[in-house]
């Protein structure tokens, strides 16, 4: 019985421990690499705009 306690004690915690750092997080939509691109580009093309005013 002792044995069974250690194991939950000890093991339970290591396990969520283990999942909550390996657990894939997703990337949220702001940050994905089309829509980063897509910023950069359309600031490239208001700093065109503004240089030829």
């Amino acid at each position: 019985m002792t044995t069974l306690g250690f194991v939950i004690a000890i093991g339970l915690p290591l396990a969520v421990l283990v999942g909550v750092v390996f657990w894939p997080t997703q990337v949220p939509p702001d940050r994905t690499v089309e829509e980063i691109r897509r910023r950069v580009e359309a600031e490239t093309e208001r700093n065109r705009v503004r240089r030829r005013s």
